[in-house]
């Protein structure tokens, strides 16, 4: 039987919070292993760990003088103790392998893409950190004895521009979550009031980030004011009172768009069908991404994805998408324009979206793909 550790450090908020939940979920009905997590103190995925049954975890503290710690001397205790055979990082920075093998999810789209400035809308200052950042993303990932992707875009250009072998790659593409019958809650409820489900109701997924060009959302509304189409608002999971939402506010009012824009603040993965069920549309916006569970979700629940024109996201969604410039909100809004008028294409994106979703694993077969490949490595 094969002792391994999951890296699960990494992942402390955002949709990697569910990819985590189902791996947890479904590894353990896989006997021929014994997996011990390593799990950031606080988050959503230390709280399932607490409350499974037969589970080894252990807790990392994020404070950077705890990591270092961990990193120098905690960690190679932990292989020996638990006799560890292999070291998977679900996403994230690999982890230092002190003699056994490393494989690393990767989900860092902007390593792969050197000639897009992925930083530039930041502060020189800013710009030089995070570019030290990649660098250090970037070493620990290739010094991984094999990485994990979910993007054939991002495994095509690691083979070819940094000449990772080919065997030493895997493509496993992304789950579709599995969603419980759960009863709404009564503060989702209130906050949900605030979409007018007599508009058609665009959902912006998301955290404040740079990459997602939210701020992009007055200029296209005030373009399909132009196009005579008053009844698309933006539904956004971000709190209104986050300084960037009142700046993005402010834009609105000057705009006077205002009114078609809800700030519903975070909503939890569970409960994700209920707001799914009031929202008419998903956009997504982004420079880049390794892949987005709002891409898969708007396939699963049948809701029209409106996404950045770009290679990545053609390399995923193919013909079940809607493609926009992200950078120019005439076409954005002509886009979402004519997909609103035109039930010939709304009949065409459902067909293409049920089809494009028998390529995806289901959480437990995904899992089954990710142990195959570990256990492959394993016996080389």
């Amino acid at each position: 039987m094969k002792n391994i550790l999951i890296n699960l450090i990494p992942i402390k908020k955002g949709g990697g919070q569910q990819v985590a939940t189902n791996f947890v979920t479904h590894v353990q009905k896989i006997n021929s292993i014994n997996c011990t997590y390593l799990v950031t103190k606080g988050t959503e995925i230390h709280k399932l760990l607490e409350n499974s049954e037969n589970v080894n975890f252990v807790i990392v503290d994020p404070k950077p003088t705890s990591r270092l710690v961990f990193n120098l001397f905690d960690l190679k205790k932990i292989i020996k103790k638990h006799d560890i055979d292999i070291i998977y990082t679900l996403f994230g920075p690999s982890l230092k392998g002190h003699g056994v093998k490393t494989v690393t999810g990767c989900a860092y789209s902007n390593l792969f893409f050197p000639e897009i400035d992925f930083w530039s809308a930041y502060s020189k200052l800013k710009q030089v950190k995070l570019k030290l950042i990649d660098y250090y993303r970037l070493k620990s990932t290739l010094r991984s004895d094999a990485i994990v992707f979910e993007n054939a875009a991002m495994q095509s250009r690691a083979i070819s521009l940094f000449k990772v072998p080919e065997n030493r790659t895997k493509l496993i593409l992304p789950s579709i979550s599995e969603y419980l019958d759960t009863p709404i809650s009564e503060e989702l409820e209130t906050r949900l009031k605030r979409i007018n489900t007599d508009h058609f109701n665009i959902l912006f997924l998301t955290g404040w980030h740079k990459n997602k060009n939210l701020q992009m959302i007055p200029l296209f509304l005030e373009e399909l004011k132009k196009l005579g189409c008053n009844t698309v608002n933006c539904v956004i999971s971000v709190a209104e009172s986050h300084p960037e939402s009142q700046a993005l506010l402010s834009d609105a009012k000057t705009r006077q768009v205002d009114n078609h824009i809800s700030f519903i603040g975070s909503v939890r993965p569970h409960e994700l069908p209920h707001l799914y069920n009031k929202i008419d549309g998903v956009g997504l916006l982004s420079l880049l991404e390794s892949f987005s569970n709002n891409i898969i979700e708007s396939w699963f629940f049948k809701k029209p994805l409106f996404i950045s024109d770009a290679e990545w996201s053609r390399a995923i969604c193919k013909d079940a998408a809607i493609y926009v410039n992200r950078d120019n909100a005439q076409d954005i809004a002509k886009q979402i324009d004519t997909y609103i008028k035109n039930k010939e294409k709304q009949d065409l994106y459902i067909k293409n979206a049920k089809k494009i979703l028998l390529d995806y694993p289901s959480p437990e077969e995904k899992v089954n793909l990710q142990i195959e490949f570990l256990q492959q490595l394993l016996n080389e």
